[in-house]
């Protein structure tokens, strides 16, 4: 079993003063980076390794706070967005986006590069989110076919009126894939208010 080499402050490097440092980055960074399971405490625990990790390529050019800020702050980036979400939309980048709107597709979720950008955020955002067993029970009754959604030609209904975000949700939750709290509330609205126009 090979021993794993205990990280330590360099000579170069007051220790008091990375320390101080580090509690400085933490007071600043750590509750913007907090995601899923992973708290405040967590995200304090991850920028001290973070920095550690960083003092081999300070080069004494520039102030440590600076570089250890910089250096701290791509890395709880880079560690969000692999583990969590990934903020750059496709459409900033795609031709077919001008003036804040999609001149190809009026529903994002046709286009497949948004469409697989946003099936792999709400991925990774589920595999954060904790579940109870309650909330299993309670998605897995709202879309059985025979109490809640009286016959097919009501389920065709929905189907033809859910769009968007909306359709998107719908779908996860008829397949048993977990969605988040508000996007359940959001549909439910949205299939209440479906049921009723058309009622």
């Amino acid at each position: 079993m090979k021993k794993q080499k205990k990280k330590t402050v360099p000579l170069s490097v007051d220790e008091n003063e990375f320390i101080k440092i580090i509690d400085i980055i933490s007071k600043k960074l750590a509750y913007k980076f907090k995601f899923g399971y992973h708290n405040y405490d967590d995200m304090k625990q991850q920028i001290s390794i973070f920095a550690l990790e960083g003092l081999k390529n300070y080069d004494h050019k520039r102030p440590l706070e600076n570089f250890l800020w910089t250096h701290v702050r791509n890395r709880l980036f880079n560690y969000k967005r692999d583990n969590y979400q990934r903020p750059d939309k496709p459409c900033l980048t795609c031709p077919l986006y001008k003036h804040m709107t999609c001149t190809k597709y009026s529903n994002k979720n046709e286009c497949e590069l948004y469409y697989n950008w946003i099936n792999r955020n709400t991925i990774k955002k589920n595999l954060m989110h904790l579940t109870t067993i309650d909330e299993i029970k309670d998605y897995a009754n709202i879309f059985n076919e025979e109490d809640n959604m009286v016959n097919n030609e009501l389920i065709k209904i929905v189907e033809e009126h859910l769009v968007g975000d909306d359709r998107i949700t719908y779908l996860k939750v008829k397949s048993g894939t977990k969605v988040s709290k508000a996007d359940m509330i959001k549909l439910t609205e949205k299939l209440q208010q479906i049921i009723s126009d058309h009622g």
